[in-house]
């Protein structure tokens, strides 16, 4: 080989390089929903429950977890995300048991929800991704 397609070689490899590096660094950044949250329900001015919510996005529209803070442990009976809309819905229920208590319906903003709530009580709601990483310099 001469020294010219050596060189055309490595530079493919390069490119090759970078290009995956790139993906792997837009996938990070395609799952918005995946990890803790935390926040409030508020069902009138004088009655508020603070809740932990650890969410799974399936990296298409399915959206699993867990609900802690409300007065029995419940998890996501079925959830979904819109990316388009960026749209969170999650119907929620006590743990063993198939019943939907509450409906959550908020639109995903940066690393915060902000939406309404339906069911055994109704009301707003905001929670607040906690387990963002700070962009490093």
């Amino acid at each position: 080989m001469t020294p010219r397609p050596i060189v055309m070689a490595c530079c493919v490899l390069l490119s090759a390089t970078t290009m995956f590096a790139q993906t792997g660094n837009a996938k990070a950044k395609a799952d918005p929903i995946s990890g803790t949250w935390a926040g409030t329900l508020v069902v009138d001015a004088s009655r508020t429950i603070a809740v932990t919510m650890e969410l799974k996005f399936d990296g298409k529209s399915a959206v699993s977890g867990t609900v802690s803070g409300m007065p029995n442990p419940a998890d996501v009976k079925a959830g979904s995300f819109d990316a388009k809309t960026a749209t969170l819905k999650l119907q929620v229920g006590k743990k063993g048991d198939d019943e939907v208590l509450l409906v959550l319906e908020g639109t995903v903003v940066k690393d915060t929800v902000t939406g309404h709530f339906t069911g055994e009580k109704s009301g707003e709601f905001k929670i607040t991704k906690k387990d963002v990483k700070a962009p490093t310099s």
